[in-house]
């Protein structure tokens, strides 16, 4: 309590010291705090289900391509597999029910699950009970809620469970339960259905599913997953008309949640630290200073019994009052930059993960605001205890030992400021190359102008290929009509959405071995309007586009990307051959009518996919996105869209407005994130080591006014005494350079391997930062130099 009153006297003796480190810190721990509330809720935060670090997701794996599982495949893992605890199978996103009671029609996202779901993972529902097990094989429809729907549909009423619901024009939908508050698997989702016909009863090839599955204890994936390829071996020789080629993934639910975002989170963790570091040795600047000024002080009072410890004690007391102090600064600030990022990605998350400035990141921020405190207050409580008092008290022990020590101390801050500097800004330049490189590479499509939304058409109204093709082409004729509109398509998963295909398959070329089509990849399977590839500036390599005749009745035909035309006719034109998808089914082969360029589905994959396209008045899709090339506002689009479609059908939903544009900076939230945090925190660096390198080259510059005053007395001029100390400030600058050029060429080797759309370390690119902070110390360290060039000799050294 003692050294907490000396440190506030402190304080007040000195209030404009204390708000420069106030500030300091404040901005650097508030950094620290907004990123780590990120990480805590993406990385750390437990998920709310039962042990969840047992949980996984199973997919399959052909020709290097992700895919589904069958239920009779599912049904296999779960008797041969030894270490799960449970499974339960799922889709991908279904797409939805539209519900049109009062009002606007809604969509209600819907997945397909087994009963077992909440079993495995061990969530209680909230009020009834999961379905009895028939309904996942027969078509029962039951469905559970999600708490929000109850909430905002149903008003929270109890006796919901048991009643029937009309859905997609159909009746007979009974609810089972309502899942718990916050429950959020997976995200989004608002409708829990039974699996019922989709299953395809025991046809191994009908692979339409997930599994979820609980690992026992104390097994991990690698157990598991050697056990899931043990089997897959087995199916294979077993079923060879299925399963030739297939092979079985786990995935933790922890990876499958935050794996593509946590290098990045990492990556900017790390630059926080740095931002951090660099303020502490600015921090322990001033307070050297400081320390040097109560050197007399310090001496008094160990001649009068304080311990060495005693006064160390005392002086880390004061460093951390200080950094706690920072720290509430560093809240308030830490507040308003989690909502400002919150609002810039616009990350869609599952409820329970909540970016906000929760418990742990209070106790993050207490922590580190502890440690700033001693290490920032640590080197000037040794250097000011290190002296004996006689020495001390000897005219301020003037220009002794204390003084050197103290000046090879502020050239080791100057050192470390540089390098670390170099080493954010080179993490930043390369997180702004990766950026740049996955917006500029070839993506094989144009999404300048294109507004979207989806379409889901209810089963019970639209029944077959017939009213669904109908559907579209009236809607693709009313939509062509409207002012502003320029051109219109549909696609079922345009490129960059994050649209899962429900259940992808691989082709199979006219007169290829049914062993060698199992081998062939999974396929992007897209079911387009004749316009779809004009409208993408998707380049036409050969043949022909479809056209409006390409219909039911006529010919059926294809087109291929060039990856998957090399992949099945290689050194062969493709244009005239014909292929299938999914050969299990005995599907129709299709003639291939055009080869058009390779397209990126995803931002992050290192090349291009196989993709298939069939026009979609042959091959129809419930599930399409419309897309239209507009200059119209997108709210005004949205209402126009509206309007046109439910002229068609009043009771058909349209929903998810965006534009292109929006939907591709989605994608890559994890490098916009990046890119921007490292901006501005390598903005604050150079702002931080400026100022720092300015502050020890006056101090130093000032514990030189009487050499300097010699030299000037003996003839020396401004300029060389200018030359002097900025030759000094060089130097260390240098040194540091040289340091923070280590340091960056083994960061970018290591985010070269983590980050697309870059090779690693170039020196080249590095150059301008290096350049850069060179520059940077010159000028910190001109401005004190011409100061103390232009004293008068005579009074410096009366002074003196």
């Amino acid at each position: 309590m003692r050294n907490l009153r000396l440190s506030f006297r402190q304080i007040r003796r000195q209030p404009g010291l204390a708000a420069a480190i106030i500030l300091t810190l404040g901005l650097a721990i508030g950094a620290n705090s907004a990123v780590f509330s990120f990480v805590n809720a993406l990385l750390l935060h437990p998920f709310p289900f039962r042990d969840p670090s047992q949980l996984v997701e199973i997919y399959s794996m052909r020709g290097g391509q992700p895919g589904r599982i069958s239920m009779r495949e599912m049904l296999d893992i779960q008797e041969q597999v030894s270490v799960l605890d449970g499974i339960a199978g799922r889709t991908t996103d279904f797409g939805g029910y539209n519900f049109s009671g009062e009002g606007k029609p809604q969509e209600w996202k819907t997945v397909l699950i087994t009963g077992t779901l909440f079993d495995v993972l061990g969530v209680p529902l909230a009020i009834g009970n999961k379905w009895p097990e028939a309904a996942d094989r027969n078509r029962y429809n039951r469905v559970i809620l999600s708490h929000r729907v109850w909430q905002s549909s149903f008003a929270g009423a109890r006796n919901v469970v048991g009643k029937s619901i009309v859905l997609d024009h159909a009746a007979g939908y009974y609810i089972d339960g309502v899942a718990q508050n916050l429950f959020d698997y997976p995200r989004g989702i608002e409708i829990y259905r039974s699996l019922g016909g989709f299953t395809g009863g025991d046809k191994r090839d009908s692979r339409n599913l997930i599994a979820v599955a609980r690992i026992k204890r104390p097994f991990g994936i690698a157990r598991l997953q050697a056990e899931l390829d043990a089997v897959g071996n087995r199916m294979a020789g077993q079923f060879p008309n299925t399963n030739a080629g297939l092979s079985f993934r786990a995935e933790s639910f922890r990876d499958l949640y935050s794996g593509d975002v946590r290098p990045h989170l990492l990556v900017i963790l790390g630059a926080v630290v740095f931002v951090l570091l660099i303020a502490c040795v600015n921090v322990v600047n001033l307070l050297l200073s400081r320390a040097l000024a109560r050197d007399r002080e310090i001496a008094v009072r160990t001649s009068l019994g304080a311990s060495r410890w005693n006064l160390m004690g005392q002086l880390l007391t004061e460093s951390t009052v200080l950094s706690m102090s920072a720290a509430g600064f560093g809240l308030v600030l830490a507040f308003w930059a989690v909502k400002a990022l919150r609002a810039m990605i616009g990350l869609e998350l599952p409820a329970w993960m909540v970016i906000e400035i929760s418990l742990p990141v209070l106790l993050f921020t207490a922590g580190i605001s502890v440690v700033a405190g001693v290490a920032s207050g640590l080197a000037p409580a040794l250097h000011a205890t290190a002296t004996s008092s006689a020495e001390a008290l000897k005219a301020g022990g003037r220009g002794g030992t204390k003084t050197r020590s103290a000046g090879y101390l502020r050239n080791l801050l100057i050192v470390s400021e540089v390098a670390l500097t170099l080493v954010l800004l080179a993490g930043a330049g390369l997180l702004i190359r990766s950026f740049s490189n996955v917006q500029k590479r070839n993506r094989g499509f144009r999404s300048e102008s294109i507004a979207t939304a989806r379409v889901f058409l209810g089963w019970k109204r639209y029944i077959d290929q017939e009213t669904v093709a109908r559907y579209y082409d009236r809607a693709l004729e009313s939509l062509s009509a409207l002012p502003g509109v320029k051109d219109v398509a549909v696609a079922p998963s345009p490129p960059w959405t994050r649209q899962e295909e429900a259940s992808p398959n691989t082709v199979q070329a006219e007169g290829q071995p049914l062993a060698d089509a199992l081998r062939n990849p999974y396929v992007t399977h897209q079911s387009i309007s004749e316009g779809y590839f004009s409208l993408m500036q998707i380049a036409l390599k050969s043949g022909r586009f479809f056209t409006r005749f390409d219909r039911v009745g006529s010919e059926p035909v294809a087109i291929v990307n060039e990856r998957l035309a090399s992949r099945l006719w290689p050194g062969r034109d493709p244009i005239g051959q014909k292929l299938r998808y999914d050969p299990r089914d005995k599907a129709v082969y299709r003639k291939v009518v055009g080869v058009v360029a390779n397209v990126q589905q995803t931002p992050f994959s290192d090349e291009a996919g196989y993709d298939y396209y069939v026009p979609y008045r042959q091959e129809v899709e419930w599930n399409e996105f419309i897309l239209a090339k507009t200059d119209l506002p997108l709210p005004v689009f949205s209402s126009k869209v509206e309007q046109a479609l439910w002229s068609i059908d009043s009771e058909q939903s349209v929903f998810d407005f965006k534009t292109y544009d929006d939907r591709v900076l989605d994608s890559i939230w994890q490098l916009r994130l990046s890119r921007s945090l490292l901006v501005l925190f390598a903005g604050m660096a150079v702002v931080l080591a400026g100022i720092g390198i300015y502050g020890v080259m006056s101090y130093l510059t000032i514990q030189r006014t009487k050499e300097i005053g010699i030299r000037l007395a003996l003839g020396a001029t401004p300029k060389t005494v200018q030359a002097l100390i900025v030759r000094q400030a060089a130097l260390l600058g240098a040194i540091g350079v040289a340091f923070g050029f280590a340091g960056a060429a083994a960061l970018e080797t290591t985010l070269g391997k983590l980050l697309p759309g870059v090779a690693g370390f170039d020196p080249w690119k590095t150059g301008p930062s290096l350049l850069a902070l060179l520059a940077l110390t010159l000028a910190a360290s001109a401005i004190p130099a011409w100061r103390i060039s232009r004293l008068d000799p005579a009074i410096t050294l009366r002074q003196e």
